[in-house]
Formats: C-alpha cells, structure tokens, sequence
C-alpha cells in the first residue's frame, strides 16, 4: 500500500510526518528514527506498476538517480528500498519547499531569480556531465532549502512510469509535465519516430522555469510554445532584464544544436548578475562530493533492491577502496554475499569482526554482528551481543524478540560403535538406525540416551545398510545383505520380508510402456540385490529400487508388489515417495544421463525427468558419473544434483520445474541429504547446511563434536528440515542437532547520509592535509609526516588508499610498530584455469603476480588491483611447474612439465628458450638480486646463467641422473644441489664441490640463509643448518612432520627462521636455531611466512585461518578467512604491505596489511 499516514510508523524506522500526492506518485515525509533525519519518499501508485515490466522499468530508470552522485544543486537520492511489494525511492528531504511554491508566493526578487536559475544550472550541468537528461524540469522540481541553496529533484522519475492519455497536466512526481516540455518532447509524445531527447530539451524546460520565476505565474499550456509566450510577456510590458530576455531567446531556439549548455547558461547569467543587481554574484561554482564509502555503501543497496547486483558489487568493492574498514560496507557486503553462496557464514564473521576491531568506538558493532550470528543460529554468541547494542533501537529490539522466540536447540549425542543407517522420522522425535554388527535399534531423543529411551529390535545379523521411517515412527523399512525388511514400530516387531519371485511379474512398465519380459530381463531381476529403499510418509507403502534400475512399489500392509518400473538407466542410487504413495522418485545417478525420473505409481506412467550436461569424452573412454553429488527429498517433491560440467539444479518433481541454479562449484560437498530445499553436506567436516536454492550455507553443526579428519556417515534429515542427525566415525557418536530454519535475515545497514556540503569541505580538509604530507616526505621530514597522518582522522578518509600509501612509503624510515588494519583486497577462482598443484609467484614488492595455466598460458596480474594485464601465449608447450620472477622483477622464468625454461620479458612481452641446454630440464633457482638462474637437467648437470643476458657462467657435472633440487646463494657465490636419493653436493667457486651432505632421503628441501653463509636442509620431521665455509653441521630443529618444500620460512633480514611445531609455528635464531617463540596457532599449520624486517609472521591452518603475528610478543594481530579449501602457500611482499594465499583448490585471495611506523 501505498497510504501511510501522518502519525504512522512504517517497520519501526520511519515515523510518517505528512504526506503529498501527485498525479503520479505519493510524495512522504517520513523521519528516519535512527538518524533522527527527515526523508522524502517517492512511491509511484501501485496502478503504475502493476506488471512486472511495469516494475522494472520504474526500478532502472530509479536506478539512474540512485548513481547520479552528489552534487550541492542535486537532490541526494539516499537509496531505493522495496517496502509492501512497491519500489520506493528515498531522498534527501529539503525544508524551503519547491519552486514552485515560491512562485506562487509572489515574493521572488530579481537577484533571487537569477540566483536559483544559476544554481539550477549548474545542478542540471552536473547531471548532463553524468550522461543523465532529466526530462522534466520545472519550479516543482526545484527544492529550495533555507540557506538559500537550489536543488534539482527526481531524475530519472518522468521516465520511470509508462504514463496513460488521461495523466493530469501538472503532475509533480513522475511524467512528462506538457507546460515544461521541448518541441522535441512534444514530438515524441506525439508518436514521431526516431526524435532524440538530449540535454538541449533540459535546457528549454529550464528556460521555461526563469520565465515563469519572472512572470510570477505558468507562462503557456504546452511547453513547445515557449518561443511566442516569451515574446507576447515581453509585448504586455514583463520586466526582464535584456541579457536574461536573449538568453530565454536562446533556449527556446527550434534546433537544438542552437541552444546554450546549462553550464553556459549559467556563465551568461552570471555575466550579468552585476548588471541587474549592482553587486557581484557572491557564489562560485561547487564541485560534486566524492563519493565516500557511506555513499557508495546506500546506492549498492539501492541496485541490490532494484536487482542489479553485478552494478551493486562494484559499487561494494569501490566503497572498500574507498575504505576496507567500513563497517555497513563490509557489514552488507559479506552480508549479500554470502546469501548468494559466495562465501561461508564464518567469513562474514571475521569480516565484520575485523571492521569493528578497527572502529571499536562505532556502536554498530554489536548489533551488525549479533545480527548475522543470529541470523546463522548461533543463538548463545547473538543474545551476548546483542545485549550489549542499543536496546532502544528497533532493530535490536527485533532480534531480540526473535532470539526469545526460538525454541530449545536439539543438542544430544548417543555413543553407538559402527553405525551404518539412520532414518528419521517427520519431525526428528524418533530415530532409527542400525550397525555394522546387524543390531537395528528405535531411539527416542526426547527421553535421553539411557536405556528408557532405546529399543533394540534386533542384537545381531547381517549388516543394516539402508534405512528408512514413515512420518510418525509406526513403519520402519530397511536393507540387509540386499534383503528387505518391514517392521512394524510400533509394536516393536518384524513384518513381513518382500519376496521377488519371476513369475509374479507378468509384464513391466518401462518409461510408461507396457512390454512382455523377455528371459535376460527376468535373470536381471533375479540377480540384481535392492540399493535403495524409500516409505510413504503414511506408511502405507514403501520403494525399493536395485542395480539392474528396476523401481518397485509394495504394500506395507500385505507385502505385494503395487507396481514395477523397468529402466536401463543403471543402478538406482536414491528413492522417495510422496506422502501418500502415489509418486515415486528415483535417482540414477550412475547413468549416461545422470537422470532422476518421476513416475506415477498408479498408472505407472512417468511423468517428469531431470537429467544433466554431458561431458565430452574421447571416443571409447569409459563415462563415469556426470554428477559431484545428488539427492532426493524424502517426499518426493524436491531432487538437489550438482553436475560435474553444470549447476547444482534444485527441482521441483511435481511440476517438472527447476526451481534455482547456483553456478559455484563447491569441491568440499560430496554427498548431501535433502528435506524440501533444505540440503545438507554430511561427507567432510564440519557438517553444514544450505538453501540449495541460493548455495547460501545457512549454518554450521557439531563444531564441539567435529575434527578435520572426520567424516558424518550415514546421515538423515527430518522432513521438516528442523532436525539432523549423522554418526561420526572419530567420535563413535550419533549426533542430534537443530538445524537452521529460514526466517530471520539480518537487516541491511544503510549508513547515514552526510550534507554535500560537509562532504565537499571534508575532501578539502583531507586534500590539504594529504598535500602537506607529501610536502614532508619530500623534505624528508618523516616523523613530522608519521604524525600528521595519525592526528586526528579525517571522517570518511582514515584508511583512504592515499593513506595508506603513504604508510607504505614511510615504513622504510621506520620501524614497524602496530597493525592498522588487514582485509581482503580480491578472490580468484582458478580452479578451471591454474595447473594443479597451482603455480603462482609474488614480485617481491607485491606489484605483480604470475600464475601457470593448465593449458600452459602464464599470466601477468596487477597485485593491488586484481587486474590481468598480460597474457603470454603458451609458446612451445608445457604447462608451468615452477615460476619466478627475476632481473629486479622484468622477468619471469618458467620451468614447464616438458623439461624446457621461458624466459618471459614483463617489458615488452618478448620470449626466449634457453636453446644451449641440453635434454630435459628438471630443476631451477633464482638468487634473491635476481641476476643469476641456476638449472639442473636430467642428466646431473648445473649450469648458472647471468640474467637477463642468459650467458653461461659455468657448467657443473653435479649428480648421477636426475638434479631433482638446485639452489643458488643470494650473492651467486655458492650452488648447491641434488638428485632423488643422492648426496648433497655444494660448491663455491671451483669445480669440484667445497662440501658434501651424506643424506639419501627422497624427500628433501634446500636454501640458503640470507648472507649464504649457512645452507639449511629441510626433511619432513626437522631442519638442519650447515655451515657453507665449514661444511659442519651447525644445528637441527626438529618438529611435526610437514611438506620439506614448505617447512621452513626465513625472515629476509637473516635473523629468524620458522618451522612446523606442535601447537603451532616454532620460531627460532637462525644463527643458533634456539626457538625464541612458539605462535600457538587454532588448528594444524598448512602454511607459514616471516616477513622480510623480521618484525611478524603469517600463518595458515587447518580451519582455514589466516592469521598474521607479532614476533616481537607473541601476540595474534588479525585473524582473517576467505578460503574453503586447506591453504597451501603463503607469500609476503617485502614491505609486508601485500599477503597473498593460495589454497589447494587452486584459489588465490589477496590481503593488505596496513602498518603504523614509528619513525625517529
């Protein structure tokens, strides 16, 4: 509806002031409680969009005010928001009223006039800049605020309805108004075809405004007309002044092209002001507001409600630029995208926790993310939280209503040794499961885990692989060695067993047809054992469906077969029925089609299939399943299957619909239950929750019962989709849990918007003193620029890009004291693209990064701003295996899988082969200056190159066989390699080597320290540091095993080293190797990196975790996550501004560290 009343409180947040109408549209003023700002809300009425292109035609052409931006002679267009089915467009409200009232008040002096015709001007030039024409310029559209500003309104809204013959003339909200319209308006109403309407037509109805401003009143009925009403006022004596008389002359010019910009309009007037007034004009003319993070934050909103969501993240990710820190930014940005399955829960969790830490004194905190945690039923951490927000906040006050509304979790763990089934019942009161040793047991929940609440139906027999419930625990139906068995629960009894014979079966039912049932068919049937089962939820009949695909339909009651399905789909691998047994559903997801398939029982005729893309195989290749996971609701209702080469495809059966695609693919889900669209993901740990419609995980279950190492299998899901339960192979426990329900959303954060003109002079404010840093440095005054950038931060502008490049280029002055801030700068998904493992590298300044492709294309990325800049073709071949870059970075050399090195120039794109090497190349090492390569063949030879010339500097007769590792120390003196199960050999600046390491492990790792004066060995279990000039060992540090190529980390100033340690990262003197600091990290450690000062450490986990370290004290400084898959590497830039992590799933995220220095 559209009719709030004054008085009126619409969703607790705004508080209905008065209300305008239009012909068009309803105009409120409505006071935003929780700014305590006045707004005004433009709702078109319902009759305007009452269809869905209706709708969005009003949407798009709202949008186009929502980014026109801020301007001191616009009116702000603060969001767009739907509220009861109606889009409504809200604005910043202007307390002097319009023109147009002013008009009719009669009391516009000459110097008035002209003032608001100049700012008017200037408003309409600012939005022609921006592309936008406004179509509907006139005093109404005109907003004078007390200070004496002009502001133009509702752009875009004369085109955001579809206006009827009998719209009223004078509308003031939405249309075309005629009195204001261009000839070329005026033609294009009238059905002429091909008339363009460009900012000259804005610039006629402006003139049509100064002539009304002078007249006192509407100077003519059709705005066409403009030209002759100009000359019969001035015939009838109207006093305009003659400059302002040749300028309306000028606007009202026929051609277009004539007619004067409104920039130019404007310089005319005020080339004259003086003239009419006899002072000058005492304005200059405003610049627009940058667009802040508060802005950007409101019109992403704004395009998300309109359904532009491609346009809403860009706007997200320039507010982050803008300042990664933004609390409602990062609030409803990891907000939207994790409801679209683009990142977990947890993520949105870090993220905002990481904005508040960095703004502890903003009092949203608490409430943003009490709100997502309540939103994510993690009920006890929401009410700590949300007790400690505003209580007189309506939102609050919400949640809080909604967090005493939910009833009791279910939180109960049975211990029960090698469970193999578990079935539910419809709301998760009863559970039946049976065990590897045949033992089939009811156990109802809600009387405990004590022997009162276990009924054993059988002690012993062949293993229970398959169970399933009716909706009330009265029928149980399950699988042994293939056998099928009825029970009746509650009597506690065995029912009848169901019997196959062959000459039961007259004919059979294949797809809907009817065929007699030839002798291979029958020995099929025979032989084929039952895989799945299925019940009614009124227990009247139960499904089995075997390997041959054949599908049956039994009475429950009388044991007989009510219908067979014959299919050459293959094996079935789920089944369901509908409530009252009159559908079934069956997966067959071992098929060529990858098919589910629908039949109605009674007819036998199938009524609906869903079936998948096909991949592309070479000819006579094996097909294997085309499905990653797959499964039926227990109804019959819903299929969920994620396709290898697809979407995860939710449909519905009944309807033969599919209900939602998600396109991202999630290599962590194998197999999943389903309870209408309610999924969940039981294979790896922890177990989790989706809306399979939208990919969102809606929660995480058992974090308390759960490792990494575990699996939940079997699984269930009530049919309510209110309860789960799953056996958990560590623990040995069947685990009962509560699931997530659909019904709370967490509420959008729209940031208060803030005056153009306190925008404008804080951009002043931040431009000066920006200036005067740069100032400093340039003098080399860094102390005094250090703590210029910390006094008093300029609201919008504290972690501003400028900022914190100016951080970064005072660091080198200092030392490194607090962490500022850390966030993620961009996500790639290299899944399809990178080789696996993947191969990247990092430029030591963190500008660049080089990732390998599959198909042997390396690519060249801007770090910063996650941009692709260059793309080297894939040349001779060979995918990349190892990359560096070299030559103060213009270089990349590439060892490829087929034995061969490119050298790619970063410059000017040029390639090269090392053409003088001989036979298969197998290993390379860049020194740290980048100007000498080292490369080993597979005939145990090493060469050293200078680069980037590529000459020969020596050849060394190294190894028998294979190099399988070569390593150069930082100033070239000294090499070291290598073969699989060989010694060690290192050499100086002679033939034969200076020292050998007597060690015949395969698996080995080796680099030289910071100076080259100790080579360090890493095995799995330990590293050892051997003196080059003594060729003794020096010391050993020993650990958890862990990847030699990854165990040890050095600091680049030489003074630590860091390896894998019980409970976290050992860091230790790299002079000595005593540990001086043990980081006690939440989980196993994946990863690990030293920064180049030795000043902090970041480390990646088991649980996904980034978590970066001060050495100094041991203290955890951030906590960041962004991964779903285990982390595989970690890479620092030098000045330790720049983190890049790479994960197994070949996932890249970029991080930016921001440093505070102190600075002598």
């Amino acid at each position: 509806m559209t009719g709030w009343q004054p008085g009126e409180t619409v969703l607790g947040l705004y508080e209905v002031k008065d209300v305008r109408s239009g012909g068009m549209g309803v105009v409120h003023r409505v006071r935003h409680l929780d700014w305590q700002v006045d707004l005004a809300v433009k709702t078109p009425h319902p009759e305007w969009v009452t269809t869905a292109a209706d709708r969005r035609h009003f949407e798009r052409e709202a949008g186009t005010w929502v980014n026109l931006g801020l301007h001191p002679n616009t009116v702000n267009c603060v969001y767009v928001r739907t509220i009861g089915e109606l889009p409504r467009v809200f604005a910043e409200w202007v307390d002097g009223g319009s023109l147009a009232e002013a008009v009719r008040q009669g009391n516009l002096t000459p110097a008035r006039i002209l003032d608001i015709a100049i700012q008017t001007a200037w408003g309409l030039a600012y939005a022609h800049e921006a592309g936008l024409v406004h179509q509907d310029v006139k005093p109404a559209n005109v907003m004078l605020d007390p200070a004496g500003a002009a502001k133009v309104t509702d752009f875009g809204l004369a085109k955001a309805v579809r206006p009827e013959e009998d719209v009223p003339a004078g509308v003031s909200f939405a249309g075309m108004t005629p009195a204001y319209s261009s000839p070329e308006q005026a033609d294009a109403a009238a059905g002429r075809a091909g008339v363009r309407i460009t900012a000259a037509s804005d610039v006629w109805s402006w003139g049509l405004t100064v002539l009304e401003m002078f007249a006192g009143r509407r100077t003519t009925t059709f705005g066409q007309a403009a030209g002759a009403a100009l000359t019969v006022l001035l015939d009838e004596g109207l006093r305009i002044p003659d400059p302002v008389a040749h300028l309306l002359r000028d606007c009202f010019a026929d051609d277009a092209t004539r007619r004067p910009t409104a920039v130019e309009a404007a310089a005319r007037l005020i080339d004259s002001y003086a003239e009419v007034t006899g002072a000058v004009y005492p304005r200059s003319r405003p610049k627009a507001a940058r667009l802040l993070a508060d802005s950007r934050c409101n019109q992403a909103l704004s395009l998300l409600d309109l359904g532009r969501a491609e346009e809403a993240e860009e706007l997200f990710r320039g507010a982050i630029t803008a300042d990664p820190h933004h609390l409602p930014t990062v609030y409803n940005r990891s907000l939207h995208r994790w409801r679209t399955g683009a990142i977990m829960g947890e993520e949105v969790v870090s993220d905002v926790e990481a904005a508040w830490a960095a703004d502890p004194a903003n009092g949203l905190g608490p409430f943003l993310l009490g709100a997502v945690q309540l939103e994510r039923h993690e009920d006890e951490r929401a009410g700590r939280l949300l007790r400690e927000a505003d209580q007189s906040a309506v939102d609050v006050q919400t949640a809080l209503a909604e967090l005493a509304s939910r009833p009791p979790r279910v939180d109960v763990d049975l211990e029960h040794p090698d469970v193999t089934a578990i079935a539910l019942d419809a709301d998760g009161s009863a559970v039946l499961f049976g065990d590897k040793a045949g033992r089939l047991v009811l156990w109802t929940p809600g009387k405990g885990t004590g022997r009162r609440a276990l009924r054993t139906l059988t002690r012993r027999g062949d293993p229970v692989t398959a169970a399933a419930m009716s909706a009330d625990a009265t029928v149980g139906v399950i699988i042994r060695d293939g056998d099928v068995e009825l029970w009746d629960l509650a009597r506690r009894r065995q029912g009848k067993r169901l019997h196959e014979p062959i000459d039961d079966v007259g004919v059979i039912f294949r797809d809907g047809l009817v065929e007699a049932m030839r002798d291979s068919e029958q020995r099929g049937l025979r032989d084929s054992g039952v895989c799945a089962i299925a019940v009614s939820a009124d227990g009247r009949f139960c499904a089995t469906g075997h390997s041959s695909g054949r599908v049956s339909v039994w009475s429950v009651e009388d044991g007989l077969r009510v219908a067979d399905l014959l299919t050459r789909a293959g094996r079935v691998r789920s089944l369901a029925l509908s409530p009252d047994g009159s559908r079934v559903l069956a997966a067959f997801f071992d098929s060529e089609d990858s098919s589910v398939r629908a039949w109605d029982v009674a007819t036998r005729t199938l009524t609906a299939v869903l079936t998948g893309p096909q991949p592309e195989l070479p000819r006579g290749w094996p097909r294997p399943s085309n499905v990653d996971f797959g499964a039926l609701s227990a109804d019959a209702a819903n299929a969920v299957v994620k396709w290898w080469s697809g979407p995860c495809v939710t449909w519905d059966a009944r309807r033969d619909v599919v209900l939602g695609e998600v396109r991202r693919r999630r290599s962590d889900i194998d197999t999943v239950v389903l309870a209408g669209t309610t999924m969940l993901s039981n294979h790896g740990l922890p177990v989790r929750v989706w809306n399979a419609l939208t990919g969102q995980c809606l929660g995480t279950l058992s974090r308390d019962l759960v490792s990494v190492s575990q699996r939940a299998d079997p699984a269930a899901i009530s049919a309510d989709a209110r309860t789960a339960a799953f056996w958990t192979t560590d623990s040995g426990v069947i685990a009962l849990r509560s699931l997530p329900a659909a019904g709370y959303r967490a509420p959008w954060c729209y940031a208060r918007p803030r005056a153009v003109d306190e925008l404008v002079s804080t951009e002043d404010t931040f431009r000066r003193r920006m200036d005067r840093v740069r100032e400093l440095i340039e003098r080399e005054r860094y102390a005094e620029a250090g703590a210029l950038l910390r006094s008093g931060d300029v609201p919008g502008f504290a972690r501003n890009r400028e900022v914190r490049a100016a951080w970064a280029t005072l660091g080198p002055q200092g030392t490194r004291a607090n962490l500022l801030g850390g966030w993620l700068v961009f996500t790639f998904e290299g899944e399809v693209e990178l080789t696996r493992p993947p191969v990247v590298a990092l430029r030591e300044d963190g500008r660049y990064m080089a990732t390998c492709r599959s198909t042997c294309e390396v690519d060249l990325w801007d770090f910063p701003d996650s941009e692709r800049l260059r793309t080297f073709d894939s040349g001779e071949g060979g995918a990349g295996t190892q990359v560096h870059f070299a030559a103060d970075g213009l270089l990349l050399l590439v060892l490829t899988d087929v034995g061969t090195i490119r050298q790619l120039n970063l410059y000017d794109g040029g390639k090269r082969i090392f053409a003088n090497d001989k036979g298969k190349l197998t290993a390379l090492d860049v020194n740290p200056p980048g100007d000498r390569v080292v490369i080993g063949d597979e005939h145990g030879t090493v060469r050293e190159r200078e680069l980037p010339s590529g000459k020969l500097l020596r050849e060394i007769a190294a190894v028998d066989g294979q190099v399988d590792a070569v390593v150069v120390s930082p100033d070239g003196r000294y090499v070291a390699a290598t073969g699989l199960g060989t010694d060690i050999r290192v050499w100086g600046d002679q033939p034969t080597p200076k020292f050998v390491v007597q060690d015949r492990n395969h698996y080995r790792a080796l680099r030289f320290g910071s100076d080259g004066g100790l080579l360090f060995i890493s095995l799995r279990g330990s590293t050892a540091a051997w003196e080059v000039a003594t060729g003794e060992l020096k010391y050993e540090v020993r650990g958890i095993d862990a990847d030699p190529e990854r165990r040890l980390a050095l600091s680049g100033d030489g003074r630590f080293g860091a390896t894998p340690a019980r409970g976290g990262l050992a860091v230790w003197s790299a002079d000595t190797g005593k540990i001086v600091r043990t980081l006690r990290t939440t989980s196993r450690l994946k990863a690990h990196a030293l920064s180049a000062d030795g000043t902090f450490a970041v480390t990646a986990t088991a649980d996904r975790r980034v978590q970066v370290w001060d050495l100094r004290t041991g203290e955890c400084l951030r906590t960041m996550e962004a991964h779903e898959h285990d982390i595989l590497r970690v890479m620092v830039s030098d000045d330790g501004r720049w983190l890049m992590t790479l994960d197994i799933g070949a996932t890249v995220c970029g991080w930016e560290l921001l440093w505070d220095y102190d600075i002598p």
